[in-house]
């Protein structure tokens, strides 16, 4: 036998086992390739998207992920780039979409589709370092299976939407660096997710916390660079277990000598308020990694002890009467 015809021999499984492979375990679900390539179109056919050849199989395609075994699309991500347009509602046609990612795309424009409301299996939604406008919509809370949703760095006005709070799982709220307005809606201390983060910083938002937020245990709170103010000392409690609390550069007001803090709090910043008192002597027992009380009203010695030695004197500077280690010594 010869040479060729031995290899051919060979090779005849290998062929024929892949020449009869059903088409639905080689290729991307029809339906979404077709959407996918309307998608392309309406943005104009960018660079981004050259991978993007309807003659190819479009599990292989950039910027997406299909599931393994229905190989449908379960993810779309389009990241740092110039991308033209306004938010393509033909995204929402991807029926079986879990993750949706639309970061830093400088000339992206307009506001969010209603149709987004269709991807019912959607958990994770980054809308973040764009250029959209209107308010934030309140159709969002039809997306029942989201546990994380940013949409920072945009230009959204307006109150935040009360229905996010009837998200079941929601555990990520970053609504920051907006153009947000109203009070912060008590509702949200219904929110259920595991770690709650909710970023609500560099925004215009004003009035009181909501007394609610006295029973929701954070696990990061942001609201940093707004207007708020009132009584920011129900953040904090004995019994919680957030990490991480930034209420700077507000209107804050309250008596700080009073206030209990948790054991895993570790980083604190409440610079730029009108909060008066004096530090408590507990703060010296917990593992602050950051600390800033700095352009207060505080008064009396700085506890001894921990590690609120270890910071500078930036962060304890122009309050009213706060004297000790590492500011000059108390007369």
């Amino acid at each position: 036998m010869s040479p060729a015809r031995l290899l051919l021999l060979l090779l005849l499984p290998l062929l024929s086992s892949f020449l009869l492979r059903p088409a639905s375990a080689v290729l991307c679900h029809p339906e979404d390739k077709e959407v996918l390539l309307r998608i392309k179109s309406a943005l104009n056919n960018p660079y981004l998207l050259a991978s993007w050849n309807p003659d190819t199989d479009c599990c292989y395609w950039y910027c997406l992920k299909c599931d393994r075994k229905t190989h449908r699309v379960i993810s779309l991500f389009f990241l740092a780039s110039d991308l033209p347009g306004q938010f393509p509602s033909a995204i929402s046609d991807l029926t079986y979409l879990q993750d949706l990612t639309l970061h830093k795309l400088s000339n992206f424009s307009g506001p969010i589709p209603e149709s987004l409301t269709k991807l019912k299996y959607l958990n994770f939604l980054r809308l973040d370092w764009l250029n959209l406008t209107g308010p934030i919509p309140s159709f969002l809370g039809q997306l029942k299976n989201l546990t994380y949703l940013n949409l920072s760095f945009n230009k959204f006005t307006g109150g935040i939407p009360t229905s996010l709070s009837t998200i079941p799982g929601l555990g990520y709220v970053g609504l920051d660096r907006n153009q947000l307005t109203g009070k912060i809606p008590a509702c949200l201390a219904n929110l259920k997710g595991n770690n709650l983060y909710l970023i609500l910083s560099h925004n215009g938002l004003s009035g009181e916390l909501p007394a609610t937020f006295a029973g929701v245990n954070f696990g990061r709170l942001d609201l940093s660079r707004n207007m708020l103010q009132g009584d920011a000392s129900l953040l904090f409690g004995r019994s919680k277990s957030t990490s991480i609390v930034d209420i700077s550069r507000n209107q804050f007001e309250f008596d700080l000598s009073k206030v209990e803090f948790n054991e895993s709090l570790t980083s604190l910043d409440m610079n730029h308020n009108k909060i008066y008192g004096s530090i408590p002597k507990a703060m010296a027992g917990l593992e602050l990694q950051f600390l800033n009380v700095s352009y207060n009203r505080l008064c009396g010695e700085i506890p001894v002890g921990g590690r609120l030695q270890s910071f500078d004197a930036s962060v304890y500077i122009h309050n009213r009467c706060l004297c000790g280690a590492p500011l000059p010594s108390c007369k």
